[in-house]
């Protein structure tokens, strides 16, 4: 897997926007494009990213569930 960079714009995967929706979570649905801040150090896989519209931030979530978004999706 490709590492994410410091301050990069992320958005989520789809299939995870899928698994969310299966179990009717809306913690995401104020934010789709977020800043990546990067992994937490004690927390291996886990990162940190603020939403780019609310200013939310959002920890503890696997890195694995975003992805580099492209320039239309910004």
């Amino acid at each position: 897997m490709k590492k994410i960079k410091f301050l990069t714009i992320v958005v989520l995967k789809d299939w995870y926007i899928e698994e969310l929706k299966k179990i009717n979570d809306h913690r995401f649905d104020k934010d789709n494009v977020f800043l990546y801040f990067g992994e937490i150090p004690n927390m291996k896989g886990h990162c940190v990213v603020c939403g780019h519209e609310s200013g939310k931030i959002y920890s503890g979530y696997h890195i694995e569930n975003f992805r580099v978004a492209t320039e239309e999706e910004v």
